[in-house]
């Protein structure tokens, strides 16, 4: 009798070490995701002469494929949402000039018959500037923009959006083709971004698997330059 319950009073034990093992198992699932619920999907970074770190990065990406409305093999279809950002922090970051920032795609895909292209639309690219942690945004253009928002009145920015654009891109015969949507957009300051809603693309002529792959790059004043690819999605 007294052996059956010395049995008891170990299975009970074990049973409590397995339940706390458990409850530390979801723990670290949730502490896991913690990065991920930040928006952030790919960054890289430099530090320049000065001593200030440069990080390019794009975040809460949604590139989405849907079927081509020409109903085409050899066309592919697509909308892109997210944000390209630059941040720089540092002992110079507040007095920056002429930061650039770029984004485009690149495109991948085996063999394009002749006459291929891809053509993007961009009816929705914001663009914020940031100062000592506070954003305004420009409406409208001019110096100073005809509308602007200013968190606590702490210094004055000038943001404004980008127009609307329509770009047509020839596919070179086979291989990756670099596709620019924005290119140098100049900014002063520790930081901008850029926000990215409802580019639509299609890609017509492209035999085979077709790739899309989003980059976003950063150039200083001094000419130092970082980049950032996103994850390749299948179109």
């Amino acid at each position: 009798m007294t052996e059956i319950r010395r049995h008891r009073r170990i299975r009970k034990v074990n049973t409590k070490r397995a339940v706390a093992a458990a409850g530390v198992t979801v723990l670290g699932l949730v502490l896991g995701t913690g990065t991920a619920a930040a928006g952030v999907d790919n960054a890289n970074s430099l530090v320049d002469f000065s001593g200030d770190r440069v990080e390019v990065s794009q975040g809460d990406t949604s590139i989405n494929a849907v079927p081509p409305l020409d109903s085409s093999p050899l066309s592919r279809e697509f909308f892109h949402n997210g944000y390209a950002e630059v941040q720089i922090t540092g002992p110079n970051a507040a007095d920056a000039k002429g930061t650039k920032l770029s984004f485009g795609y690149q495109l991948g895909y085996p063999i394009a018959i002749t006459g291929a292209t891809i053509q993007l639309n961009t009816p929705g690219l914001g663009f914020e500037l940031e100062h000592s942690n506070n954003a305004l945004l420009g409406l409208g253009g001019g110096t100073p923009p005809a509308l602007a928002l200013n968190a606590n009145n702490r210094g004055e920015l000038l943001g404004d959006f980008i127009p609307q654009q329509n770009f047509t891109f020839d596919l070179q015969p086979g291989g990756i083709t670099d596709v620019p949507i924005v290119k140098d957009k100049s900014f002063d300051g520790p930081g901008a971004r850029l926000r990215i809603a409802g580019i639509h693309g299609s890609v017509s002529g492209a035999i085979g698997q077709v790739t899309i792959r989003p980059y976003a790059r950063a150039e200083t004043d001094a000419g130092d330059i970082v980049m950032t690819y996103g994850a390749p999605v299948p179109l």
